[in-house]
Parts: C-alpha cells; structure tokens; sequence
C-alpha cells in the first residue's frame, strides 16, 4: 500500500544508497542513543534531536523551537547529508519522532522517507548493535535563509484567530482537555483548535488508505481553510503534517506549539472542545 513519504521496510531496498538516520528521542527523558546502542538498522546514523533538529530559543519559541536552515544544513553535512541525498528516517514511536527531521528535509527539498511503523517493523536478527559513523560531506549552504512562510504558522497568525485557519492539536486529548499537563505551565489548547491525535490519524492510515471512507479525514480533506498542526513542543506535530501529506493534502506547522503559546501568560487557554 502506498503511503509516500511513508516507506514500508520491505520497500527499503528500493531506496539507492540513501543516508539512514535513526532519531529516537523520549519525553520522559529516556536515552535515545542507549536505546539505538541497543539495536538499529545497519548503517544508521544516530541523530541526537536537541542538537540536530533544535536550538535555544525564547520560551515563547517552545521547548524545541527550529534552528535556521543554514544551521540545520551544517548538521547534515556533519551526518553525510547533501543536498543531492536520498535519506530514510526512523523512530521506535511510528515516525512521530522521525516526521521532524523528515519535514525539515522536506522543505529543503531533500527526498526523505520515514520507515512506516518504527524499527519494531525491522527484524531483530537484523540489527546492528555497533555504532554506525556518519561520513561527512562539504558543508552546503541551502537556498533558504528562514523557514518558508507557506510552510509555517507564526504566533501573530494564531492569536488574530481569522476564520481562515483550522488547528489541529496532536497532543493526547487529556492533554488537549486540560486534564493532564505533565510539562507545561498550564493544561488546556489553543482556543479553536480541534483534537486530532497523531496516533489516530496513522491508525485510520494504517486501516484504510482510502480517505474517500473515512468521514472525519475526508472532511478534513476538502476544508478550505488552512491547516496549521501544532503539538506540546513541534515535534509530534509534524506527524500530522507527515499523515497528511500521506493522504494528499500539504498543512502547515505551528513551531513554538503549545509550549510556546502558553507560555505567554496574555494568551487565552481554552479547556473545552471545539468543533468546527
């Protein structure tokens, strides 16, 4: 079944020579190179996401707010990354984690894959256990001096709250409620936006490709407004941005997400469902 940029493990060997990177990373700060140690693909590269995919940024940017493109690109290149490469991502938590290295790749206009299903898909008799070294590549400065704003959402967008924008929150719906808020300042979501679990919609994917029978994807699918993901730090968001490319349709990102929204104690928080 085809679910592009989803790659089924199966399907690996159709890739040429791609640049593997495996980014496993935890929210209750498990180790995510003990875990790779522990056993990976042949040939991945461990991809360490607060230092590749992240850096320090104002609270109101979030908890994992984007480096620049050019300081992304100086990282790949210390991966093996260029920009003529072909790369698969991977996670052990069915992409969630991968999708924001593969969404930064993507608007760089790398081709890049995330292994559908995570490594539980990968027999354990195939795994390496021996740390697999990148080899570097020139350092490449990329065409983009800022992430592109027909890629993004910014605070400002958010907070006018203008009829022509649907948000989706990934994060589990107890924390979308209010109910639980293991890490940020309060519990709750951005008013007006939807619950939309990144697990769910990759267990609809999973189930049936076909959106054309799934009621809630296909509304979503023919909505004429704007698309904007955001999560508790704009990781897990980008699962839902992934998904939806899955399923044709490109959203935007909300990178400070909801780390970065309430930590602005001006800013409303909503406790209560909203619908569109």
């Amino acid at each position: 079944m085809d679910r592009a940029p989803f790659i089924e493990h199966n399907q690996i060997e159709r890739l040429s020579h791609p640049v593997v990177l495996d980014v496993r990373w935890y929210l209750d700060g498990r180790n995510g190179l003990t875990s790779y140690l522990a056993g990976h693909y042949p040939g991945a590269i461990f991809v360490d996401l607060d230092t590749v995919a992240t850096q320090p940024g104002e609270a109101t940017a979030g908890r994992h707010p984007l480096p620049s493109p050019k300081d992304f690109a100086h990282s790949l290149a210390a991966l093996g990354v260029d920009p003529t490469a072909q790369v698969l991502v991977m996670d052990d938590a069915r992409g969630s984690i991968a999708a924001r290295i593969w969404w930064m790749l993507d608007v760089l206009g790398i081709e890049t894959y995330v292994l559908w299903g995570g490594i539980q898909q990968l027999a354990a008799t195939d795994l390496c256990t021996r740390p697999c070294l990148p080899v570097p590549v020139t350092p490449w400065v990329p065409s983009l001096e800022h992430w592109p704003t027909e890629r993004i959402a910014t605070t400002e967008e958010i907070a006018a709250a203008t009829s022509e924008y649907l948000l989706l929150d990934a994060r589990a719906q107890a924390r979308y409620l209010g109910d639980e808020e293991p890490i940020d300042r309060v519990g709750g979501h951005i008013p007006g936006a939807q619950s939309l679990p990144w697990q769910r919609i990759l267990d609809r994917i999973e189930v049936d490709i076909d959106v054309a029978a799934d009621p809630e994807l296909q509304s979503l699918l023919s909505d004429d407004r704007v698309i904007v993901a955001y999560c508790g730090s704009g990781v897990t968001a980008c699962t839902l941005v992934l998904a939806f490319r899955a399923i044709g349709r490109d959203i935007k990102l909300y990178p400070p997400s909801y780390s970065g929204w309430s930590s602005d104690v001006s800013h409303p928080i909503c406790t209560q469902p909203c619908q569109a």
